[in-house]
């Protein structure tokens, strides 16, 4: 039931910008405060929204581990090591594709870099910080 419920989560309505980031709306906020609660972690949400078309999309690292879970459309998603510049094309080894329910774990000192998006896509990421 965990999907389904991820996937029924409130979101904030889409920005008008080519690709916004915006903090998690009520929903969000319960999930990730029973998520820290057992974790013992504090998790930060927030949803991503990005348009058909758009050039690549990198993460900024703010080093805390994170999920990052496709709520609707797809996008090309690559996993490289900060500072390492990850090779293009879909034989990476860690490049894939999410789709709607798909999710990616991003380790502590790592990024991901979105591409190919080809429908309107919206993201759900979890920051998962230590409580200190």
């Amino acid at each position: 039931m965990t999907l389904p419920a991820l996937l029924e989560l409130p979101r904030p309505a889409r920005p008008a910008g080519v690709n916004s980031t915006v903090p998690g709306g009520p929903g969000a906020e319960e999930l990730a405060a029973e998520l820290g609660r057992r974790l013992q972690l504090r998790v930060r949400p927030s949803f991503r929204f990005l348009s058909p078309d758009s050039p690549v999309v990198e993460n900024v690292p703010n080093g805390a581990e994170s999920t990052v879970t496709v709520l609707e459309g797809a996008c090309r998603c690559v996993l490289s090591r900060v500072g390492e510049d990850p090779a293009p094309g879909p034989s990476h080894p860690l490049g894939m594709r999410l789709r709607s329910g798909g999710t990616l774990f991003v380790p502590q000192v790592h990024t991901y870099r979105l591409s190919e998006i080809h429908v309107p896509t919206t993201l759900l990421r979890l920051d998962l910080e230590s409580p200190g």
